[in-house]
């Protein structure tokens, strides 16, 4: 590795976080994870910053004199608020903290109704505090002291670096993470953001791919909001109409053909607007597909005393299955989120085996998937690259494909775009251009075609049916 340029690249979901070194030519060379979850603050739910800078600052510390440049990738929803020393003036709260109802009426009350702000922002109204503007207008009412101190409000991204480096900067992709503080329409902070005097707490907003300085040699940028970070190398290199599936803990369907256009229809169903990495509107659509995956998966291990993740694809048992149409797994287990905010998380039907089960619950999710699909792209052919987790899942691949024939599905054969995304802003912040400039080869970009199952539309038509008459109760 004499003389290699190497990436690091920090990937900082909301509870796996990986570390991952890149050579000049984007091939990873290393990679490592750890789990770092969330921890109670005075009965506050928080993002565990004091271990994931700890952490982050040993692996620089062990790799430092190989790097060349780092990138950091992290979920949105989620700020620090510094004062005037750069201490914490507050900790970082989780988005999964819930706060009253009476807060978040408070503040459509004194900034316009959730329709209103969809028009502008993009943003709808979510649960918790998965939106940013509302839960720094909580933590001004709830702790005015707390808020008067803080002299800088950085996004998480923004954080970890200035953790390492003490260097600052804001940037879109998190500012547009649906958080109220940004106005889609004229490009520029919200009213809401103005109010709550963020803009003057903000550091200066930079491309993602900027050199903020250096730190023991190894130039830093700033950051990036992980969807977007997954959704770069695709608009680099891709060129025809595609919807990117990036699978988690959240399923985020982004849709980069879509003009911005936001309708009233949408505000309730978890339709949103990102900001891409080169500041353009990215209609999305998402819902917890991964959370509830995972929830019913347990479930299903312990009342059949085996293990559903062994269960493999029978092509001929899954077009059974669409046709008995026996069992459904209702959403949505986080209230607020999803195409079906109102709908309460509940299975329905009958579930005879383990297999049929697995089946059953993925069946349901790619059912989820497809009408978000729908409302995103008004059903015109796309090619929808499913990346991250469900990527590795034949099953619901198999039952997404056969319920979206409209579009074409691709099993993304490149594990790691978030990744990836984020060290394509490292190699250009070193190459001194942005990323559409760099020559090199991307893996991402392609992936193996999903072929439907042979089962009749009738069968898909009335299963999908039945199924949102269930979300509609």
């Amino acid at each position: 590795m004499m003389g290699e340029k190497l990436l690091a690249v920090f990937d900082v979901g909301k509870t796996n976080k990986k570390f991952t070194v890149y050579n000049s030519h984007l091939v990873a060379i290393h990679s490592e994870t750890v789990r770092i979850g969330e921890v109670e603050v005075n009965g506050i739910i928080c993002d565990d910053a004091d271990s994931l800078t700890a952490w982050v600052k040993a692996k620089l510390d062990e790799w430092s004199s190989k790097l060349s440049a780092v990138a950091v990738s992290t979920h949105g929803a989620t700020l620090a608020l510094l004062d005037a020393e750069g201490r914490l003036a507050m900790p970082v709260i989780s988005y999964n903290h819930e706060v009253g109802e009476s807060v978040k009426q408070a503040f459509f009350e004194e900034y316009g109704s959730p329709e209103e702000l969809y028009e502008r922002t993009g943003t709808p109204p979510l649960g918790q505090l998965l939106n940013a503007g509302i839960q720094l207008f909580w933590i001004r009412k709830e702790y005015p002291e707390r808020y008067a101190r803080a002299k800088r409000i950085l996004f998480l991204p923004q954080y970890v670096v200035y953790s390492f480096s003490k260097l600052e900067a804001a940037e879109v992709t998190s500012l547009g993470c649906h958080t109220y503080l940004w106005d889609l329409v004229k490009g520029s902070w919200s009213s809401v953001a103005e109010s709550l005097e963020v803009p003057p707490r903000s550091p200066g907003i930079k491309d993602v791919w900027e050199r903020l300085g250096e730190v023991k040699g190894i130039v830093v940028t700033p950051g990036m909001h992980d969807s977007n970070a997954a959704l770069l190398p695709y608009l680099v290199r891709e060129r025809g109409d595609f919807v990117l599936a990036s699978t988690g803990t959240w399923c985020v369907l982004m849709y980069p053909g879509a003009p911005f256009a936001p309708s009233r229809e949408d505000v309730h169903r978890d339709m949103l607007y990102y900001m891409d990495a080169y500041g353009r509107p990215v209609k999305a659509a998402r819902f917890k597909c991964g959370f509830e995956f995972e929830h019913y998966v347990g479930i299903l291990r312990s009342a059949f005393r085996g293990d559903p993740l062994a269960v493999e694809l029978d092509r001929k048992l899954a077009s059974e299955v669409l046709r008995e149409g026996e069992a459904f797994f209702v959403p949505t287990l986080t209230p607020g989120t999803g195409q079906f905010p109102r709908s309460k998380g509940k299975v329905v039907g009958r579930l005879p085996d383990l297999v049929r089960a697995y089946y059953y619950l993925n069946l349901s999710l790619a059912v989820q998937t497809w009408y978000a699909l729908k409302l995103l792209t008004g059903g015109r052919k796309v090619r929808v690259y499913v990346q991250g987790g469900f990527a590795k899942n034949d099953v619901y691949l198999a039952f997404l494909a056969t319920l979206a024939r409209w579009a074409e599905v691709v099993k993304g054969e490149y594990p790691e775009a978030t990744s990836l995304g984020a060290a394509l802003t490292a190699l250009a912040a070193l190459e001194c251009c942005e990323p559409r400039q760099l020559e090199v080869e991307l893996p991402v970009v392609g992936g193996e075609p999903v072929e439907p199952l042979d089962v009749d539309d009738a069968y898909v038509e009335e299963y999908a049916l039945r199924f949102l008459s269930l979300c509609a109760r």
